[in-house]
């Protein structure tokens, strides 16, 4: 039950498991973030934003740029816009999916996800509807932890980046980089691809 709130958390429990993720996340959210190079005035999109912890990190590698927030969970939604309260209309969380993002095309610098990719159902409508609303040079990082949650309760497998790059490439992305380092949540996946031509 509770690796299930992990996928969707909800109600009391969500709450707290929002606060969980907000700690077991930051290395490899600050991880990911980093690897974007930033230069401070670009549209970064969080895919899966949950609690707001990476919302805050753009947020403040963007003084000049704008942080969108797409989160399926309601609680997430409200801890997350508790979080930013400070940036104002600089950062906006909405209630989107990967897959039905309401952004029109080209619109994105750079997309970021933190322990949600394994979430999204299907990966290659969700990747398809990412290159959509990135722009020709727009680049996406993605963070996976060992013990990340899928929708099934389960934790996503070992062979997780062989899966990964497989959905990346055959979704029309060219993976620039791919790298397990250890982290807050046991051993974390950092991947960086790039749309092709």
């Amino acid at each position: 039950m509770l690796n299930r709130q992990f996928a969707h958390p909800r109600g009391l429990l969500g709450r707290l498991v929002g606060r969980r993720m907000a700690r077991k996340n930051a290395r490899l959210t600050r991880r990911v973030v980093a690897a974007a190079e930033l230069t401070g005035a670009e549209t970064v999109l969080e895919i899966g934003c949950g609690p707001g912890v990476g919302l805050v990190a753009l947020a403040r590698a963007l003084p000049r740029g704008r942080v969108l927030g797409a989160e399926p969970s309601g609680v997430m939604r409200a801890q997350a816009a508790a979080r930013v309260h400070g940036y104002g209309e600089r950062v906006q969380v909405v209630d989107a999916t990967a897959d039905a993002l309401p952004w029109p095309p080209g619109t994105v610098d750079v997309v970021v996800a933190v322990n949600s990719v394994q979430l999204w159902d299907p990966p290659a409508g969700s990747l398809a509807r990412i290159r959509q609303v990135l722009t020709p040079a727009g680049r996406l990082l993605i963070g996976l932890s060992e013990h990340a949650v899928r929708s099934d309760a389960s934790t996503v497998p070992a062979d997780v980046d062989s899966w990964l790059v497989a959905e990346l490439t055959a979704a029309g992305f060219l993976v620039e980089r791919q790298a397990w380092e250890p982290g807050g949540n046991g051993r974390e996946l950092l991947v960086v691809a790039r749309p092709g031509s």
